[in-house]
């Protein structure tokens, strides 16, 4: 079984003016094992390029953090990229996470909140 360090985003709400709410990226290290490890590409008609997808779960040793911002989680850092989080299951004192697609959003804050 591989080992698994890297970030975990999760998204934050913040007032950037009155009324206006917008998501704020904040990362977190975490390590853990990967699970399962799949790779395909997606071909997609009306593109040029196919699109990458992974079919990974991780299972990532947790922290008070993670459990009470489990619904903010957005992306997992891996092979130096992001990927979605499609799904999460608590296994105290593990989370087992399933990702997707490769994440796109704006850059992370440098703050823990």
């Amino acid at each position: 079984m591989a080992k698994f360090y890297g970030m975990i985003g999760f998204a934050t709400q913040e007032e950037t003016s009155p009324g206006i709410w917008e998501d704020s990226i904040i990362e977190r290290p975490y390590k853990g094992d990967v699970l399962a490890n799949g790779r395909r590409w997606n071909e997609v008609n009306d593109q040029t390029n196919d699109n990458f997808t992974i079919s990974n779960t991780f299972s990532v040793i947790s922290d008070a953090f993670l459990y009470r911002h489990i619904p903010a989680m957005r992306y997992i850092t891996y092979m130096g990229a992001k990927f979605k989080i499609t799904s999460v299951d608590v296994e105290r004192p593990r989370v087992k996470i399933s990702v997707g697609g490769v994440y796109v959003a704006s850059e992370p804050s440098t703050g823990l909140a």
